[in-house]
């Protein structure tokens, strides 16, 4: 009878411990453990928001705000880059004002080019390159290069994009972008391309030879213009956007020893928002 009772009360047991492993397997399906992501850094997730990379956009605003600094990132209204589709762009009245002034008054520069961690930088020795916008100067500060571009055209990518990046007094920023297609050798970003460094400690290298700025620039200077933001954090909103419609060449020898550093650092197109994109011809 001792057994019989012990026996039992074994069976007792193994049917609670089944029980109990089966309410376990059932809770782990229904509320499976979350599981975090794994980010590079805090800024490539705020960055890199609104869009997919083949141009789809999103809703910026369910981005996770890791950063108060840089939420015009995840919340902005006036973001950059967009698509700039032409049928679409106005080219009249209000477009020939912002004509009249916008001005360009470009010589030569020499760069200092550094590797900081998400592109490659080319900064100005001088502030004798500038452009005028509205009675109001921007000195150039330096260029950054993308690949592939970061706007579209007619919702198409160009293989690369250099922006030069001009700075008023009060801080105000203006940028002009340069689409860049495959083609003929760069003669003007030669040397800069030459010394171009693959490491991001490395420090930056002082270019020997000044660079020609009105020779990096296409002979059609029409614009795209528009009001959007950095397109890296802090994605400040407020900057002046001008991109020329013909894209300059570099030899796929260039284009790939840039891509072969970063092979893809653009932001993803972001909505446009009812904003006015005007067409004109720059000075």
């Amino acid at each position: 009878m001792k057994k019989e009772k012990t026996q039992m009360k074994k069976s007792y047991i193994y049917a609670f411990l089944l029980i109990a492993i089966v309410v376990v397997a059932v809770s782990y399906t229904v509320n499976p453990p979350i599981e975090q992501a794994p980010v590079e850094n805090k800024q490539q997730l705020t960055a890199n928001n609104g869009a997919s990379p083949n141009g789809e956009t999103n809703n910026s605003n369910e981005m996770l705000n890791v950063n108060s600094n840089y939420e015009a990132c995840g919340k902005g209204t006036l973001q950059s880059p967009i698509n700039i589709e032409v049928n679409e762009t106005i080219d009249e009245e209000q477009a020939k004002k912002l004509a009249e002034q916008v001005s360009l008054n470009y010589d030569q520069a020499i760069f200092a080019v550094e590797n900081i961690g998400h592109t490659i930088e080319a900064n100005s020795t001088t502030l004798d390159n500038s452009l005028l916008m509205n009675d109001k100067e921007f000195k150039l500060t330096g260029i950054h290069f993308h690949s592939p571009s970061e706007h579209q055209l007619n919702g198409q990518y160009f293989d690369m994009e250099a922006q030069l990046f001009h700075e008023s007094e009060e801080g105000e920023l203006a940028i002009i972008g340069l689409f860049i297609e495959s083609g003929k050798e760069n003669a003007v970003l030669a040397e800069m391309w030459d010394e171009i460094p693959t490491d991001g400690d490395a420090a930056a290298k002082l270019l020997k030879n000044p660079v020609d700025l009105q020779q990096l620039l296409p002979e059609n200077k029409e614009v795209y213009q528009y009001v959007g933001s950095l397109t890296a954090p802090p994605c400040t909103e407020g900057v002046n956007w001008l991109i020329l419609e013909e894209p300059i060449e570099m030899s796929n020898e260039q284009i790939n020893r840039f891509s072969s550093i970063f092979l893809q650092n653009n932001r993803p197109i972001q909505q446009l928002n009812d904003r006015d994109v005007y067409k004109f011809n720059l000075n």
